[in-house]
């Protein structure tokens, strides 16, 4: 028996969730996501490494927010926390940016989560 896929077919490997970021400049940066697998059983998140990276535009050659610019703790309970400090969040100006947020885990690369990322102005010095 042989199959055939015809021009309509298609497989989606990209699975990444948009989620908008909206936060102050200056302000301490803290966003708490819970990953599930298929079966909604929280993903042990213990072993990955993560990079979150801020940019002008999706082809920006460099990010104003690099992946150092964050501090990442994963738990087996399938939640992720992002932070910066707020010195770190004085260095952007306010504007919009996209980001995109990545895992390793054992070599393998995967985007979770992607979006605009927008830095309103900070009122108070």
């Amino acid at each position: 028996m042989s199959s055939s896929c015809s021009t309509t077919d298609t497989v989606n490997l990209d699975n990444a969730q948009r989620v908008d970021i909206i936060c102050r400049k200056g302000d301490t940066f803290s966003l708490e996501v819970d990953f599930y697998d298929a079966s909604n059983q929280p993903i042990d998140l213990t072993s990955y490494t993560w990079k979150m990276e801020v940019s002008e535009s999706d082809t920006s050659a460099s990010p104003v927010l690099s992946s150092t610019a964050f501090s990442y703790s994963g738990n087996s309970t399938g939640t992720l926390f992002v932070t910066a400090t707020a010195a770190t969040m004085l260095t952007i100006s306010a504007g919009m940016y996209v980001y995109g947020l990545q895992s390793n885990v054992a070599g393998v690369i995967k985007t979770w989560l992607y979006g605009l990322f927008t830095v309103n102005e900070d009122v108070v010095d």
